[in-house]
């Protein structure tokens, strides 16, 4: 206790120490960083691989799985997800949940290496795999730029201006332009005329090489100088081009622009469009620096957005879609109000128990805590952010515990006569101790959610930092800040005022009488209770269990997905048609939408999904969050009824990334028809149920194609190759590339396209010429037969086996839990053939995997829990009596889910931890003080009544300042069920420590009953 004594004496030390404080506070929350969510790690990379041409099960077998055997070599690899489609392979590496932030990039280098190693072993005709690492990364400012009677060439060169300036913008990290047109040169030319002329697609690439090659001409000597001489002759206009001298094989010169029309285009079909309030547009994401603040950095590029906006032509126009920032100030903004709000009923609440100046004494512990935990989290790099702001407020009144028992011990010890310095070092070494191990212990309550590999630990990692920083602060400043106010500002009573009996008075009267007849009838106390801890762990089969809680937004996201085989165009068009929809309803602000893929991550949480000309995605900006809670509630249903055709999911804005669908049977396999036959029963038992929605196979619906069956006999005759033939199908919607024109920084492919091709089935295909430069033929000709046939649009796989999975969504007023729960056993008893798996995936998988990685390191912190106890108790029987405590707070908790109707997921079970240190922490102080008592010599059934008598106040101070402390989160959609959690657990905790806690001593200790 010498340090205690130290700063009582050296009051300019102490004074000055507690100034630094505030002070410190104060910069810290004034410079720290600020964000709308706590950062995670996506930790997931995606490596594509083009091979066009190909079919899906081409792409699987020669590209994809290449690249997953050499991947597999990863030792921190996880699984791997591949989804190929026609040219194109999509592979998503997920990496061990275990592995921190600061060590993926180093393992997205070794993933690079083992990817290029690889490179050499794909067919010709792959192109070079793109490891794309920063999947993860969030441009939370999202501006959309839209032009009146502009080009998306005009719009890219627009946007691309705006972009080089916001990267000169304080705190700018990344700036990326999505939905930008593929631009092309078209040169459309007849079949006929190419054969007359003689020229191939070979003559013109040769012809677009040799001129539009960058050539080295060297220079010329001139006395003492060096003069440089200057190729000419490359293409910078489309003039330029038509002018090109083609050169047949027979010798003959031509003109192009006299053999074909050369024309400015766009690549067919479009990879993406994105368009705001139905016009064309082309987004600008923007991302913050890793040390930066993401408000005053969105502020910013908000204030050059209008410089720019005012410089820009007519009819050019930059919209806000989604600025992290204002949704970060707002976000803070709230969990500030309240965090003032809790502070200011947690003082309240003191000034009520112990009067208006030891009131501000104590509370004055709270803002000094507070302070000194912003200071920490200054120096750590944790932003003020809704899980760190969150752990203030859950630690609000649990902040003001040590202090309080510190100041009531102080107190109790100046009115039974003793000296104010006396008084207060006799408190502080009683209280130390038991009060440092109860800390302690309520921040080891957490320990498993901070070291839980799950993305859930991460993203509550904060919230367990910030808990136990501002807890162990309360713990230095009650034994530093309150005894020294305690020793300023309060005055020791005067004889005439010292009372004979401290808790005595009606209530406490009514209290001992209350504690003997419980302590009396224990055994049918206790039983009753185990009764209903009973009845509460089966009343949970009647809460809604959700892992993660939605958020409330003014935004919300609509997925869209129409059959396999619709081109971009069509999806586009439909998405428009939603948006138009969307728009008539009086909540709407702004409807945005993009189709072939989604748009950049400007929330953390968002999926991503495409390259598909099927897909789009539909951002509707609300015009508030109320409004967007009520026209999300309104489109579950409506949407689907005017928009029958398309899959459509409606959702909100989660903490955690939202998945493809709610539930999945992954079936894994090597034959993709006996797949297909699994998963149509796994959908068959999903459809008979009336909760589920939008039961489908994962691969989605067969798509037709045609296939022209090459005959080399046939072909050979006519001197027409495969790949001739080929180039020439190409050419009649897509084009084959021929060459290359450098506009400035861009390399715009230039295209041969069949002029007056009018080719929409397998007959009108037939007709359509083919040529090799020297004749040209039907098609119909130079193939076996043009057969149509159906295949998998996209082939899936799950580590090198094919894969297929039964997905479904579960209909508004009923959980994935309790769908999942009554169709599981009919999935799980389908019989599958030998060389077949099954998993559930999707939400099922992530959940149980984010409750085994919180227990994973329970055991490790309820082993240091009984540790603690043991080593402070010095027995057995004590601790015991505090494990048998714990579980009953269950009935609080159970009953506080049923009548504030929260779901049950992650966040309350993290409430619950908290809430066992809570409970742990009241029963050390009371067995604490028992312990005193009986060793003073006062008879054991005395002491264990007057320590309880004696206990009382500072028990239900604590709690009613954490409960009421809490009020503030039971609105936040968040964290309500953690709120509510706390508040009826603690409260019902209180009833256990105040009663069920001498009951179980008395009982452990065998207290006779002629004692009682």
């Amino acid at each position: 206790m010498k340090l205690v004594k130290y700063f009582l004496q050296k009051k300019a030390v102490t004074i000055l120490l507690l100034v630094l404080v505030l002070a410190g506070g104060l910069f810290s929350y004034a410079k720290m960083g600020k964000l709308e969510d706590a950062p995670f790690t996506i930790k997931q990379a995606l490596v594509l691989t083009p091979y066009p041409g190909a079919s899906p099960m081409e792409v699987q077998s020669q590209v994809t799985d290449v690249l997953e055997e050499a991947i597999q070599s990863l030792g921190e690899l996880y699984y791997l997800k591949t989804e190929n489609r026609a040219g194109l392979s999509k592979i998503t590496v997920y990496v061990k949940k275990e592995i921190r932030a600061d060590e993926m990039q180093q393992l997205w280098d070794k993933l690079r290496r083992k990817v290029n190693d690889v490179q050499g072993k794909l067919p010709a005709g792959a192109g070079t795999s793109i490891v794309n690492d920063d999947f993860g990364d969030v441009l939370g400012v999202f501006y959309g730029l839209t032009g009146t009677g502009y080009t998306y060439r005009e719009l890219e060169d627009q946007a691309k201006g705006v972009k080089n300036e916001l990267l000169k913008v304080k705190d700018v990290a990344k700036v990326e332009i999505y939905g930008v047109r593929t631009p092309t040169i078209d040169v459309s030319v007849s079949p006929s005329v190419m054969a007359r002329s003689g020229i191939t697609t070979a003559d013109i690439a040769r012809a677009f090489d040799a001129q539009n090659r960058v050539v080295d001409a060297g220079g010329i000597d001139a006395g003492q100088n060096r003069i440089r001489i200057e190729s000419t002759g490359n293409f910078y206009s489309p003039d330029d081009i038509r002018n090109l001298t083609i050169v047949s094989r027979t010798g003959e010169y031509f003109r192009l622009a006299d053999i074909a029309t050369v024309e400015e285009s766009y690549q067919q079909p479009a990879s993406n469009l994105m368009r705001i309030d139905g016009r064309p547009a082309v987004g600008i994401a923007i991302s913050t620096v890793p040390t930066g603040n993401v408000v005053d950095m969105a502020e910013a590029v908000k204030a050059r957005i209008g410089e720019l906006s005012e410089s820009m032509p007519e009819g050019f126009e930059l919209q806000s879609i989604y600025d992290q920032g204002y949704e970060s100030d707002v976000a803070n903004q709230g969990f500030i109000l309240n965090l003032i709000i809790s502070v200011v009923t947690v003082v309240a609440i003191l000034l009520f128990f112990i009067g208006f100046k030891n009131g501000i004494l104590v509370g004055s512990g709270l803002v000094f805590s507070i302070f000194a935990t912003l200071i920490v989290m200054f120096g750590s790099g944790i932003a003020l952010q809704r899980m760190s702001l969150a752990a203030i407020i859950i630690a609000m009144g649990m902040l003001v515990d040590n202090a309080i028992v510190v100041s009531d011990s102080a107190l109790v010890n100046m009115q039974r006569g003793m000296r104010k310095r006396v008084a207060i070092m006799r408190a502080c070494s009683a209280t130390a101790l038991p009060l440092l191990a109860a800390t302690v212990i309520a921040i080891l309550t957490f320990l498993p959610i901070y070291y839980s590999p799950h993305i859930t630990g991460e993203l509550l990692s904060s919230l367990v930092v910030v808990i136990g920083v501002s807890l162990m602060f309360s713990w230095v400043f009650a034994l530093t800040q309150t005894p020294f106010f305690i020793q300023e500002f309060v005055r020791r009573p005067r004889p005439e005022e010292l009372q004979d009996s401290l808790f005595s008075g009606r209530y406490y009267e009514k209290f001992r009488s209350s504690l003997h007849w419980v302590i009396r009838h224990r055994t049918v106390a206790i039983g009753s209770l185990v009764v209903m801890l009973v009845f509460s762990a089966w009343s949970f089969k009647f809460i809604p269990k959700v892992f993660v809680p939605a958020l409330d937004k003014q935004y919300f996201t609509l997925d869209v997905w129409l059959p396999e085989g619709v081109k971009i165009e069509e999806t586009d068009r439909l998405a428009m048609e939603m948006a138009d929809y969307i728009r008539g309803y009086e909540q709407t602000e702004m409807v945005s939408t993009y189709a072939g893929r989604t748009p950049p991550r400007y929330y953390l949480s968002n999926v991503s999904f495409g390259p598909q000309s099927n897909y789009a995605q539909v951002l509707v900006k609300c015009k508030s969050s109320r409004e967007s809670r009520e026209l999300h509630a309104l489109l579950q249903d409506s949407i689907r009824t005017r928009f029958p055709g398309p899959l459509i999911k409606v959702n909100k804005f989660e903490l955690s990334p939202l998945t493809e669908a709610v539930i999945e049977a992954r079936f894994l396999g090597p034959d993709p028809f006996v797949l297909d036959s699994l998963v149509g029963e796994a959908i068959e038992i999903m459809r008979r149920n009336p909760k589920v929605a939008d039961a489908r196979n994962e691969w989605g619906n067969m798509s037709m194609m045609i296939r022209p069956v090459y005959d080399p006999v046939k072909a050979g005759a006519l001197g027409i190759t495969k790949a001739a033939m080929m180039e020439s199908v190409k050419s009649i919607n897509d084009g084959t590339v021929v060459g290359v024109y450098r506009d400035n920084e861009k390399k715009v492919p230039v295209l041969l396209k069949s002029d007056g091709a009018e080719v929409a089935d397998v007959r009108s295909l037939g007709s359509f010429s083919v040529w090799n430069g020297e004749r040209s033929a039907p098609l119909s000709q130079v193939t076996e037969r043009i057969e149509t046939t159906w295949e998998f649009p996209q082939v899936r796989t799950y580590n090198r086996q094919l894969s297929m999975a039964a997905m479904c969504g579960v209909k508004p007023g009923h959980t994935m839990a309790e769908v999942h729960g009554e169709i599981r056993d009919e999935v799980e008893q389908m019989k599958l053939p030998e060389g077949y798996t099954f998993f559930w995936d999707s939400q099922y998988k992530d959940q149980s995997e984010g409750l085994q990685a919180l227990a994973k390191f329970f055991p490790l912190a309820f082993l240091m829990l009984v540790v603690i106890l043991v080593a402070l108790f010095g027995n057995f029987r004590q601790p015991v009596i505090i494990l048998c405590v714990l579980p009953l707070s269950l009935i609080g908790v159970a009953i506080g889910m049923l009548l504030t109707g929260f779901d049950f997921g992650f966040f309350p079970i993290a409430g619950w931890l908290g809430l066992l240190g809570m409970i742990i922490k009241n029963v050390i102080v009371l067995l604490d003080e028992i312990n005193v008592q009986r060793k003073n010599g006062v008879a054991p059934y005395t002491a264990v009544v007057e320590a309880t008598v004696s206990r009382t106040r500072p028990v239900l101070m604590a709690a009613t300042t954490t409960i009421l402390g809490m009020v503030p989160l039971l609105f936040d959609v968040a964290f309500g069920g953690m709120a509510a959690t706390i508040i009826f657990g603690l409260t019902f905790a209180t009833l256990l420590t105040l009663f069920v806690t001498p009951a179980l001593y008395t009982l452990f200790y065998k207290v006779k009953k002629e004692q009682i």
